[in-house]
């Protein structure tokens, strides 16, 4: 049975994020990806993402196909100790890595709506360990129902 679609995506979202490092000419040196069902420990090494599916919708639909927009977040925790340019630079090597802006057509990461995305920054407070900032990025795409 072939993978469903919206597998595909978030497969191919975690491997393009993967491939964040100075060495690929990004940067940020991610040390590890984590997917929604996988939680870091609370000694894991900095800076790590999250990705996480908060929801998906429905468009339109035709027959046994519908095209629908799932939306992800993807967090980046930085130690403390990280400055404001370490977050603001993470927040372009992804939108990098995704094909942002990209005119190449083979480099963008297929579905990804460009004109749909934010980022939320958060920094530590008194007894936090960690800043963060927040990306929430939309994939448009078709999922057969047969």
């Amino acid at each position: 049975m072939p993978l469903l679609k919206v597998v595909e995506i978030s497969q191919g979202l975690r491997s393009r994020l993967e491939q964040i490092k100075p060495s690929n000419g990004y940067h940020t040196e991610l040390q590890r990806v984590y997917g929604p069902t996988e939680k870091p420990t609370d000694k894991a090494p900095l800076p790590l993402a999250l990705i996480r599916p908060q929801h998906d919708t429905k468009t339109s639909a035709a027959g046994v196909q519908a095209t629908r927009v799932r939306t992800y977040e993807i967090e980046v925790q930085f130690s403390k100790s990280a400055d404001e340019a370490a977050l603001s630079a993470v927040h372009v090597d992804i939108l990098r890595a995704l094909g942002f802006g990209q005119d190449q057509p083979e480099r963008k990461f297929p579905g990804l709506l460009e004109e749909d995305d934010q980022a939320e920054f958060r920094f530590a407070s008194a007894g936090e360990t960690t800043h963060s900032i927040t990306l929430t990025i939309g994939v448009l795409y078709v999922e057969s129902y047969n």
